[in-house]
């Protein structure tokens, strides 16, 4: 158990206590009678027990409805921890190769460049091209001068999905950086992350666009430095 597994005897006996809790109306026990206390449940849907403690749990829970509810609400935690360990582990690889292609590429062409993380918050700033000033907002969006990870916070009422990201010459309008980014909404605000890769561009004055692919750009005013 100590590597959180079971035998296959051990889960085709979880199968079938799974499956007499789930046939007919199950097994109330509203007394709780003989139920293993909440920590104990925990320790097993972790798999924290000793092979021995857990397996003579296994029968119980094929009889307590409350008990296999609640054995399952733990073992769906400690799965999903387990998937967010996986992720984390992965996404970490991910940046350190990510790290290591980029100094190698710096290097070879003599520059190595900063990675900022930038939070550009949208709300109040958005305007058409061609209107004056900087929106609503307090003056431009300063962005950093090398590879930097932007999280955008989009306008109020704006669905999540896949937007479009860009930097554009402030006078003629061309594209001269653009990525793509998925946005979610978390307590009714709208952000997305992207990677703009801004260490080819001189310092000064810019635009930068969001738009849903398909529709116009909406631009704030931008000062790289």
């Amino acid at each position: 158990m100590r590597n959180g597994a079971l035998s296959r005897r051990d889960e085709a006996r979880l199968l079938k206590a799974y499956q007499r809790v789930l046939m007919g109306e199950g097994f109330p026990n509203p007394d709780r009678a003989g139920c293993p206390d909440n920590e104990t449940l925990k320790a097993m849907a972790f798999r924290k027990l000793s092979h021995e403690q857990f397996v003579g749990w296994i029968d119980h829970l094929g009889t307590c409805t409350p008990c296999f509810r609640e054995y399952t609400e733990f073992r769906k935690q400690a799965e999903w921890r387990r998937t967010l360990a996986y992720v984390g582990v992965a996404a970490s690889i991910l940046v350190v190769l990510s790290a290591g292609l980029w100094l190698w590429r710096s290097s070879r062409q003599g520059v190595i460049i900063a990675h900022n993380h930038i939070v550009a918050d949208m709300r109040d700033r958005l305007m058409f091209r061609g209107e004056q000033g900087t929106g609503p907002g307090n003056g431009p969006l300063v962005f950093e001068r090398g590879i930097d990870d932007v999280t955008f916070y989009l306008p109020e009422g704006s669905r999540a999905g896949t937007y479009e990201a860009a930097v554009f010459n402030e006078e003629s309008g061309e594209s001269l950086v653009r990525a793509t980014g998925s946005a979610g909404i978390k307590n009714n605000t709208t952000a997305m992350n992207v990677t703009l890769d801004l260490s080819r561009l001189t310092p000064g004055h810019y635009l930068v666009g969001i738009r849903l692919p398909g529709t116009d750009w909406n631009y704030a005013a931008l000062t790289i430095r």
